[in-house]
């Protein structure tokens, strides 16, 4: 890493992470203004136009527009204080629709890779990432799960790197990602778990949780996001890309910061909805 790159990275460290903790910290409750849905949606946006970059050698010209129209409409959809109520399911056959009729008239090159790419993008970046806004609106528990989320996941990526670099040699996945190490993946995993067992010990969630769901979490942050990781890489590495763009200086683009999340999100959604049957 060049020192220019490392100065970039250590601003956008000191001026973004204070910021997105301040975000997720006032929620949506700031005088009505919905600012950490807004927050997600503008990363959904700038993830979306980060698509393009990922099948741009397939030859595919993907419709953004209508991708971004869809995530908007979604991520409007998910707030609790909006009173029409989209099915996801609707959504997601209506992108199809649209997407398809469009691509009929539109004579592109590649209509199913197209339509393929829309399709996907909408769920891995409005669906699965976009979920964090659901559990950042989750009663009593919200902020305290979000908050967790965000920083077992930093904590994760910060003990693999350390970890990975110092001790790491034998590769995990060297053909995906060429400089992942099983003594940094291992490390990662068990930073995640040892954090969130800090926040059990301290209270942190209120008795909500019981060590075992602690386990479970720790297991889906250090676990799942971490996979959620290596599953962007490989698309980059289809794509022949390193970042999916230099949004973020030293830092990759938006879905390079937030691939982890995009797999420990939804899980982590899941596991409280419909097994604790919060929310």
């Amino acid at each position: 890493m060049t020192t220019e790159n490392k100065s970039s990275r250590t601003l956008v460290n000191l001026i973004g992470v204070p910021s997105l903790l301040a975000i997720i910290v006032v929620g949506d409750s700031f005088q009505n203004l919905p600012l950490f849905s807004i927050f997600i949606g503008v990363v959904l946006y700038l993830g979306a136009l980060e698509i393009k970059i990922l099948v741009k050698d397939k030859g595919a010209t993907p419709l953004l527009p209508v991708l971004i129209l869809f995530l908007a409409l979604l991520q409007i959809n998910r707030h609790p204080g909006i009173t029409w109520d989209v099915p996801l399911e609707m959504l997601l056959l209506s992108l199809a629709l649209v997407t398809m009729i469009i691509e009929t008239f539109r004579k592109a090159e590649k209509p199913l890779m197209n339509i393929s790419t829309v399709i996907f993008a909408f769920i891995w970046i409005g669906v699965m990432l976009g979920s964090l806004s659901i559990i950042r609106n989750f009663d009593i528990i919200g902020f305290r799960l979000t908050f967790a989320l965000f920083l077992s996941v930093w904590i994760c990526d910060t003990a693999a790197f350390v970890f990975g670099k110092k001790w790491g040699k034998a590769k995990i996945l060297p053909k995906v990602s060429p400089n992942k190490t099983w003594v940094g993946t291992i490390a990662g995993f068990a930073g995640s778990i040892f954090f969130l067992l800090i926040l059990h010990r301290i209270d942190f969630f209120n008795g909500v949780f019981s060590f075992g769901d602690i386990l479970i979490f720790g297991i889906i942050t250090g676990g799942f996001g971490q996979l959620g990781d290596f599953a962007e890489s490989l698309l980059k590495r289809e794509a022949g890309v390193k970042d999916t763009s230099n949004f973020l200086r030293g830092h990759g683009g938006i879905l390079d910061r937030f691939d982890s999340l995009t797999f420990a999100a939804p899980l982590a959604y899941v596991y409280c909805h419909y097994i604790l049957k919060i929310g």
